[in-house]
């Protein structure tokens, strides 16, 4: 599959591995959730908390690996797959670099950056205990992230579901055990749930590793050479990452954000609440921000090829799949409000259930709004336009914080009010997005 097409079986061969491989990536965190939160509100609120945290340096990691898949389909797109194993090569040594260096910065500086950030100092105890096991599963995380570039790069994604799964059994199975000392494992509570996702990030990691010995594919790629440091090629990546992960850090930092204030302001049922949206927002978004990484894949191929009038279609098709998912992920909630919400809530907690389905339909629209524009803003990326993707970002997340502030100031202020701030933030990338593709002559509507 080296020249792809924007046809409908090139988007979904591509992205339903991706989909499939996601959903079990992102239940990692819904089960933390689901495990910490039956021992009480006060884990709950933590894991909530911790896990948007974590999610910070995850997302910084996943942005900046973005710009390796980038680089792979252009390579392949020019019909030059040796020169894959050069750009993964020297990813590795990149990204285990800056993982060496977040690990150890939150080793020694976590404490102060969570009294920071939040005033509970129960909530702070407990974010600290799970942090202090979570945060030994940032190389891991950084390298599965090389490798999901690498397979989604060449268009080969199977293997993604299979490692994913096995990590989502095994975080499972350890959080039953280390959680609540079953399996003949110690009782660790909130802190064992963050060693059984970083071991099952380990397992992960070594599956990745052995799909690149499949069919040869060390050998047709030219991986693991590791024969020199291309400081061009680094340069190249570096001008693509960086502003990757820079949006990614204006994007995520600001929900952390936006997190901290709801616990100042609006009280801890609030958070509770908000976590319980921020966990179906990240599940039932999987299908949207795994055709985001198609379209990455499939655009960038583009690129390579030189076809540059397939763009607008490409991005029309991609868009409509990501709308049909959306449309479908709304209907489960409405149809099974109880169900879907209950999975993410304590025991204590139930008592929230039904003050969150009467706000739910929030989400609704999130859903709607984030499916189309997500996979126009990574259009914007995949073209070349790294800098104007940051500059977009940077602008709608300042937009977005003045937003939310100005709510926390009023009266009638609530939950469903201060996550209408997700409207605005969707809503004002889409009309940038569409500037910026008519301003480039590549007219969409």
């Amino acid at each position: 599959m080296a020249k792809l097409k924007a046809t409908y079986k090139d988007i979904l061969t591509i992205s339903l591995p991706l989909i499939l491989g996601n959903t079990a990536w992102t239940s990692n965190g819904v089960f933390d959730t689901i495990f910490v939160g039956n021992l009480g509100k006060v884990q709950l609120d933590a894991i909530g908390f911790s896990s948007i945290f974590y999610s910070v340096l995850f997302f910084m990691g996943f942005n900046f690996t973005r710009g390796t898949q980038i680089l792979i389909a252009r390579r392949m797109g020019e019909g030059n797959p040796k020169s894959v194993g050069t750009v993964v090569d020297n990813t590795i040594l990149l990204v285990v670099g800056v993982a060496v260096v977040f690990f150890i910065v939150i080793k020694l500086f976590l404490h102060p950056i969570l009294g920071f950030m939040l005033t509970n100092q129960d909530v702070i105890a407990k974010s600290e205990l799970f942090l202090n096991y979570r945060i030994w599963g940032i190389v891991p995380s950084f390298l599965s992230f090389v490798f999901i570039a690498f397979y989604s790069g060449i268009g080969k994604t199977n293997v993604l579901a299979i490692s994913i799964g096995v990590m989502t059994f095994l975080n499972v199975l350890l959080n039953y055990g280390l959680v609540y000392g079953k399996l003949g494992l110690p009782q660790m509570g909130i802190a064992g749930s963050g060693l059984a996702t970083t071991i099952a990030e380990i397992f992960s990691v070594i599956i990745l590793t052995g799909g690149a010995f499949y069919k040869q594919r060390i050998h047709h790629f030219s991986l693991f050479r590791f024969k020199k440091i291309e400081t061009g090629l680094i340069r190249q990546m570096i001008n693509i990452t960086v502003p990757l992960m820079l949006q990614s850090l204006a994007s995520v930092g600001s929900w952390l954000y936006l997190f901290a204030r709801i616990e100042t302001v609006l009280g801890k049922d609030s958070l509770a609440i908000s976590s319980i949206f921020r966990q179906l927002i990240l599940f039932f978004t999987i299908p949207t921000w795994s055709l985001g990484s198609t379209a990455n894949t499939i655009i960038s191929n583009m690129v390579g090829q030189g076809d540059y009038t397939g763009i607008k279609d490409a991005i029309k098709k991609i868009g409509l799949v990501s709308l049909s998912f959306a449309i479908l992920s709304c209907l489960i909630i409405y149809l099974f409000p109880t169900f879907c919400i209950g999975i993410f809530t304590s025991v204590q907690d139930k008592a929230l259930i039904p003050t969150a389905i009467q706000i739910v339909p929030v989400i609704f629209v999130i859903f709607i709004l984030m499916s189309v524009t997500n996979i126009l803003f990574n259009g914007v990326i995949s073209i070349g336009n790294i800098y104007t993707a940051l500059g977009i970002q940077v602008a709608v997340v300042a937009a977005y914080i003045v937003y939310f502030q100005v709510m926390f100031r009023q009266s009638f202020v609530n939950t469903f009010w201060i996550w209408t701030a997700e409207w605005w933030y969707w809503i004002l990338i889409f009309i940038s997005c569409l500037i910026f593709f008519k301003y480039k002559k590549l007219h969409l509507l």
